[in-house]
Parts: structure tokens; sequence; C-alpha cells
């Protein structure tokens, strides 16, 4: 049986090339074009996996996660955006998305976060188990930004504490680098 995706994307033609692209993979796919459609389907049918646009025309993409989430704890959730932000990309994960990923993509890599995504759902059986993809996303920005950004902007930047931010480094072994002081 073909795993069921739908496609939440008011852009028609963007939203027929990733259906085919999803298609070609072997998974079926539903489309629909704004939140209340989206919901809509969820409601309605059973489904493995949900890819939703940020924006669109009757909401936002956060709309729909946060709805799915309510009703459909267990059911993966990606975030696709050509307009992305820290912001938007921590809001999705936060609620309850498991990947963000920006537009234009490579299909490859969108491809791989759906396998991963699908195969998520399948290893964590637990109803409303929090995914850590915001876990990751942190630890992917405290050590691109680290050397670059002060202890106070990085905690900032990433919506959690100094000591949060703190922690999960120790637990990560990622060290700042010492200034130097021999100047």
């Amino acid at each position: 049986m073909k795993q069921r995706i739908l496609l939440i994307d008011d852009d028609p033609g963007l939203s027929e090339v990733i259906g085919m692209l999803l298609e070609r993979e072997g998974y079926a796919v539903a489309r629909a074009a704004t939140v209340k459609q989206g919901i809509a389907l969820v409601e309605a049918g059973e489904l493995d996996l949900v890819v939703t646009d940020l924006k669109l025309p009757d909401g936002t993409g956060l709309d729909a996660v946060k709805a799915i989430r309510a009703s459909h704890p267990a059911l993966p959730i990606i975030m696709i955006t050509s307009y992305s932000s820290m912001e938007s990309a921590i809001a999705a994960l936060r609620l309850g998305a498991v990947d963000y990923i920006i537009k234009p993509f490579n299909n490859d890599e969108f491809l791989n976060a759906i396998a991963r995504a699908l195969h998520e759902r399948r290893t964590v059986p637990l109803p409303g188990a929090r995914p850590l993809a915001i876990e990751q996303y942190i630890r992917e920005v405290v050590e691109r930004f680290q050397h670059s950004t002060s202890e106070i902007e990085l905690a900032r930047m990433l919506g959690i504490g100094r000591k949060a931010l703190w922690m999960r480094r120790r637990q990560w072994g990622l060290k700042r680098p010492r200034k130097d002081s021999s100047r």
C-alpha cells in the first residue's frame, strides 16, 4: 500500500511539480490549496505525512501545523517556504513540524526529508511525543554561529535562555573559542 502524503500549497504549478516528483517515487499524493482544505483532508482520510507551504491564502502553514497537531499529534508535518526566516523556522519546529525546507530545494534533499519523516513516524510510536527536530536545528544554529555571535545574541536568536544554551553546548561537547589573552 502506498504511503499517502498531503501537499498544501496554493501555487498550482509548484504543487503539480512536487506532486509528480512524489508520485514518481511511489507515494500517493492529495493536494489542497488552503489551510481549510488541508485540515478537511486530514480529518477525512488516513494520511502518513503532510507537506505544507508557509504562505497560504487563508492563513499560514503555522496555522495548519497547529490545527493538525491538535487532532493528529503523531502525523509528521514538513514546512516548505520561499519566505524563510529564523523566526518562522523556530515557530514551525516548536509547533511540531519535523522539518523546515527552503524553496527552491534540491529534489534529492526533499525526498530524503520525506523518507526521514515517514521513517520517524514508524519508529516513534508514542502519540504526542515532541519531535527532536528542534534540538537538531538548535545544534546546527549553534555550530554555525557560535564563533561569530555573542552568547546573549545566540540565545536570543534561538528563543532560549543562556543557561539552556550553555547546558546544550556542554551536552554536545561544543566549546566556544577562548579569547587570546596574550595580547
